[in-house]
């Protein structure tokens, strides 16, 4: 087969039943979402460079389809979402009344290693609250996705850090920024021993001081703190008040119903994350990799030489959550489809209007116009329809139709006025519930 043919490496043609889910997935999370609040908002799949070259962190930086375009501005395809909600926000909604609370379904590009759960092109399921300080606005990002994923079948639980307290502790050694995102960066890779090289390289307290940070628990932590409060000095404050936060987000998520735990290594990796931070893991173990995550980055509307303003969000990978479904197949398949057989002596219009009535009542119809009465049955059986109404010129002539059922063969013969009827009672059937 020709190479232009094929989607290029990473990429993939969405079909059939995973493209049935992909929607279905969709329209719950938009539906779960506004819900909770959270109105529309859909970027550009092309941003300029510089937007993300600012705030996005060394991967996702060496990962991004960057181009010119035919004037030599250097552009981008998205390779994440949030710096784009923030350059809307300095654009088009610093004037809205606060907090702003958002959602957007969109594909994203990076150019990394295809593998299992991991697509060059890839889709984002995203929340995000502009203006609001309140660790009421993280509990409620976070609970609106769990509420999704509740209403779709995963089971999950959560992981949960405070990169702020890791970037002080840096900020006061003198650490520089560029050096905290690499180092944060080997942890996120799990290259702990590299990451410690550099500590003992720059200071031995600080490469002590992490050794411990990064294999405590929740409480060592609090003592951790408490141990280098001479360090501190006038920080000391801020940082109980984010380990506060941190505790506080872990226990309103617990007592909430779901489990939610503190993990050390958890930096993420995008280098615009200022506070909590937090991961979605499957409980079946299904899927070993995260499929969501998102926390605080306050102050990045500073970056594009905006205000300092309050943000925390989320993104979902669709294309991850796919992999972990195992029974909505059985949800979004239940439906009752019908095919229309008209013979060629049948007027069109006449077909069309049976097409119409039973749309207006949510019956998915098409229609085939043929006198090859067994081939347009088995093109039916082959997609899966699960009726055919055949109309011949003496159904025409005496206004009634034939139906087959497709799956158990049954065949009935009704008066046009009586279509809706039965196939509401199938919808009733299909669905388990009981007629009105």
């Amino acid at each position: 087969m020709k190479e232009y043919l094929q989607p290029p490496r990473g990429m993939r043609d969405i079909i059939g039943r995973e493209a049935e889910l992909y929607e279905y997935l969709i329209g719950e999370f938009k539906r779960i979402a506004r819900l909770h609040g959270y109105k529309p908002v859909i970027p550009p799949t092309v941003e300029f460079y510089k937007l993300f070259e600012a705030k996005s962190g060394e991967e996702i930086k060496r990962s991004m389809y960057v181009f010119k375009d035919k004037a030599g501005r250097v552009l981008a395809l998205r390779p994440e979402v949030t710096a784009s909600i923030t350059r809307i926000y300095i654009r088009k909604l610093r004037g809205e009344v606060k907090p702003i609370k958002l959602y957007y379904v969109t594909q994203c590009f990076r150019y990394e290693e295809p593998q299992h759960g991991r697509y060059r092109e890839f889709w984002q399921l995203g929340l995000e609250v502009i203006g609001d300080q309140s660790i009421v606005a993280d509990v409620e990002t976070a609970y609106t996705a769990s509420h999704f994923l509740e209403e779709v079948g995963i089971k999950h639980y959560y992981i949960v850090n405070n990169i702020s307290i890791y970037r002080t502790f840096m900020d006061l050694y003198g650490v520089d920024q560029n050096t905290q995102d690499y180092i944060l960066h080997l942890i996120d890779k799990r290259e702990i021993d590299k990451a410690l090289n550099i500590f003992k390289s720059l200071n031995p307290e600080l490469y002590e001081l992490f050794s411990k940070l990064l294999v405590s628990d929740l409480k060592e932590l609090e003592y951790i703190i408490d141990e280098y409060k001479g360090v501190l000095r006038e920080k000391y404050d801020f940082i109980l008040n984010e380990y506060s936060k941190l505790r506080k987000f872990i226990e309103l998520l617990n007592n909430m119903g779901y489990t939610a735990k503190y993990e050390p290594l958890l930096v993420r990796g995008l280098a615009y994350y200022t506070g909590l931070i937090y991961e979605y893991k499957a409980v079946n173990n299904k899927l070993k990799i995260s499929f969501g995550g998102g926390g605080r980055y306050d102050g990045l509307t500073t970056v594009y030489g905006a205000p300092y303003e309050y943000s925390t969000g989320l993104a979902l990978g669709l294309d991850r959550i796919a992999l972990l479904i195992d029974n909505v197949m059985d949800r979004i398949s239940r439906s009752v489809d019908v095919l229309i057989v008209l013979r060629e002596e049948v007027p069109l219009k006449y077909g069309f209007n049976i097409v119409k009535s039973l749309n207006e009542h949510g019956i998915s119809t098409w229609i085939i116009v043929t006198d090859r009465i067994g081939k347009a049955l088995s093109i039916a059986d082959r997609r899966g329809i699960g009726y055919a109404i055949i109309i011949g010129g003496r159904e025409y002539s005496e206004n009634k139709a034939t139906i087959k059922d497709l799956e158990n063969g049954e065949q009935v013969s009704l008066e046009l006025n009586k279509l809706i009827s039965y196939f509401i009672e199938r919808i009733f059937k299909t669905y388990n519930i009981k007629s009105p």
